[in-house]
């Protein structure tokens, strides 16, 4: 007597991923690294493409980063609507490069592990530094926005706001303070905005831990970190300390940003 078994149960929530399903498969691959792949327009609208699929997500999680920051309406800004004070071939070349290496390293991953060669940028920090309203955080979200149509993972948060968010109780609603710093340490670009800004000389051991954490991760995995600051090096240093202010600077590049008050404020 043969006996037929009852198909394993689904857990709830769980969707089926039916093999020669690539969208499929690409979706439950983002749910893993914590991204929603789900979409505001209608499921009958989502690409055939996985690459395209995944940078839909992407382009979703830039916004949403940028949103999370409050600097929503920064998500309109292009590398062609710079100007030259704000370096757009700088930023377009350092972005492209970084591309060019996640590709290379995810080709590698179809070699044999003894075989591989994982490469790393040549520039992994880039440094926007200017004065007060000189362009930087305009210059670093339009290479954010292109680095997300070049198939890469960016992501922005200011340095105060991350820091905050790991203090108890205060992550973003849907969030702990675990799920905060995965977010930002595994994304292929992070914008990192107005490092050290506003804060005490002599910072606390919070803001030291959690910065040389965020830090470390990134330049340990190879991942690029874009800074804006108006402060110097021995500014920064003051607030991090000489050991991390060396770190920030490691495998960078300086772009300096001059000029006047971009925001035209009233005097008074």
């Amino acid at each position: 007597m043969s006996l037929t078994m009852p198909a394993p149960a689904i857990p709830e929530g769980r969707k089926v991923v039916r093999a020669g399903d690539p969208v499929a498969a690409v979706a439950e691959m983002l749910r893993r690294r914590g991204l929603d792949p789900a979409r505001a327009d209608h499921p009958e609208d989502r690409s055939d493409s996985t690459d395209e699929y995944q940078r839909d997500v992407f382009r979703q999680a830039w916004v949403n980063s940028l949103a999370l920051s409050g600097h929503g309406d920064y998500a309109r800004y292009r590398l062609p609507a710079l100007d030259g004070e704000q370096f757009p071939d700088h930023l377009r070349r350092y972005v492209e490069e970084l591309a060019k290496t996640r590709q290379h390293n995810r080709d590698q991953l179809k070699v044999p592990e003894a075989q591989r060669n994982i490469a790393r940028p040549s520039i992994q920090h880039l440094i926007a530094h200017g004065s007060v309203g000189s362009g930087k955080t305009v210059a670093a979200a339009a290479a954010g926005a292109f680095a997300v149509e070049c198939g890469l993972m960016a992501r922005f948060v200011s340095h105060s706001m991350y820091l905050s968010w790991l203090q108890p109780n205060n992550a973003p609603a849907g969030l702990t303070p675990v799920s905060v710093r995965e977010r930002y340490e595994r994304c292929d670009l992070l914008i990192l905005d107005d490092l050290c800004n506003e804060m005490d000389e002599y910072a606390t051991n919070h803001v030291r831990t959690h910065t040389s954490n965020l830090i470390t991760a990134r330049l340990n995995s190879g991942r690029a970190t874009l800074f804006t600051t108006n402060l110097s090096f021995d500014q920064v240093a003051a607030v991090l300390g000489d050991r991390l202010a060396s770190r920030v600077g490691q495998r960078a590049v300086v772009l300096r940003m001059v000029g006047n008050d971009r925001r035209k404020p009233q005097m008074w």
